[in-house]
Parts: C-alpha cells; sequence; structure tokens
C-alpha cells in the first residue's frame, strides 16, 4: 500500500501545476508551509483510507441491519427521507450537506447504530504520568484500553442497552461522556462530521429508492 501510495505522489508531483486541487493528494502537495514530507504525505493519505474501507461501510451495513429487525424505525426514517426528496424535487434544488444532517431522525439512527455497533471498539492511551482513576493507580509509561462496548452497552448508562431504540436520543446529544464512538477530548476523530455525511447519504438513497 505504501509503495502504491508513494508511487501516486511522486506522479502528481512530476505534473503538479498551480491550480485548484482536485483530490487530497494534490491538497497535501499544494501546503503553503513546505512541511509536509513524501512520507507525511503518505501516512495521511492511507490514514483516511482506512476510515473508507473499514469504519463507515460497517455502520453502514450495521443500521441497515438494526433498521430490518425494527419496523417502526424504518418507516419513520424512509417518510423523514421521502418528505426531504419531494420537497427538493418541488424546488428543483439538489441535496447539499446540511440537508443530509439536518435530518434528526435519521441522526438518532446513526447514533445509536455507533452505540450498538461500537464499530471502533476502543483507543489505547499512555500515561504520561502516574495517575489514579477511581481507585486504580497507572504507572507512568502504561498503557490503559478505554473499552466503548463497556460503556455503550452498560445499563447504568442506558436503559434496555441491548435493544435498538433511536428515539432514546430524541432529547439527548450524547455528550454526557457514555458516549464516545469517535473517542474524545484532544484526540477526538476529525472524521466524525464526514463519518455522519457518508451514512445520512447512504440511508437517504438507500430508503427512497429500494425496499
Amino acid at each position: 500500500m505504501a509503495k502504491l501510495v508513494q508511487k501516486l505522489i511522486e506522479s502528481k508531483r512530476a505534473g503538479i501545476i498551480s491550480m485548484a486541487a482536485k483530490d487530497v493528494a494534490e491538497v497535501l502537495l499544494n501546503d503553503a508551509s513546505e512541511e509536509l514530507t513524501d512520507d507525511l504525505i503518505a501516512d495521511n493519505m492511507i490514514d483516511m483510507m482506512i476510515p473508507g474501507e473499514d469504519s463507515v461501510p460497517v455502520l453502514m451495513t450495521l443500521a441497515v441491519k438494526y433498521l430490518s429487525d425494527c419496523p417502526a424505525a424504518l418507516q419513520q426514517l424512509t417518510k423523514e427521507n421521502m418528505k426531504l426528496k419531494n420537497l427538493k424535487a418541488q424546488r428543483g434544488e439538489p441535496m447539499c450537506w446540511t440537508d443530509y444532517l439536518s435530518l434528526p431522525f435519521t441522526q438518532t439512527v446513526i447514533t445509536e447504530t455507533l452505540r450498538m455497533g461500537n464499530i471502533i471498539t476502543g483507543v489505547m492511551r499512555k500515561a504520561m504520568k502516574d495517575t489514579e482513576i477511581k481507585g486504580y493507580f497507572i504507572p507512568k509509561g502504561w498503557c490503559a484500553f478505554a473499552y466503548f462496548r463497556s460503556v455503550h452497552l452498560d445499563e447504568n448508562n442506558y436503559e434496555w442497552p441491548y435493544r435498538f431504540d433511536p428515539w432514546r436520543w430524541q432529547d439527548k446529544d450524547g455528550s454526557n461522556g457514555s458516549f464516545t464512538p469517535f473517542g474524545g477530548g484532544q484526540r477526538l476523530c476529525p472524521g466524525l462530521d464526514l463519518a455522519r455525511l457518508e451514512a445520512s447519504i447512504f440511508l437517504h438513497h438507500f430508503v427512497t429508492q429500494f425496499r
């Protein structure tokens, strides 16, 4: 994979001209700071490929699975998306980013899928100093694994945690610390809005064009 990306970078660099960038490689190659080496550019490109190949497709697949098991949620999702599709057709307007992310029930479906599916099982964190958390001592240099599944499926955090219930999010925003599919703090995944957008686009076209 690394060799393939390096060849792409070399071919782009050989033929690059000063114009609007057409893809990620050209955006990185046009970096004005000139601090990005070819190795750093390759690392960034490979890092962006992983979510597109793994996490977001899994999110889409699980959303279809959970919706198939919950006819009421599927019906409400379809109704919401058909309403927007017909409105856009009447106005002769194309769909845009804000349209997809403005669908409230669609977002609750995605949020509940992220909670139950736990697309990212957890994250590793290294203790930079001796730390104590809830009575547990973690020495400096040790690694701790934050296991999202144990939090998302904990009945102390969610009533009936193993039940797919998008409506549980209608009056919540998931900011209470018990919902962390994209991590948190300084290491919050920068692709969280893109992941939601991609899932929203998929679900919109799926429920408005297929059974």
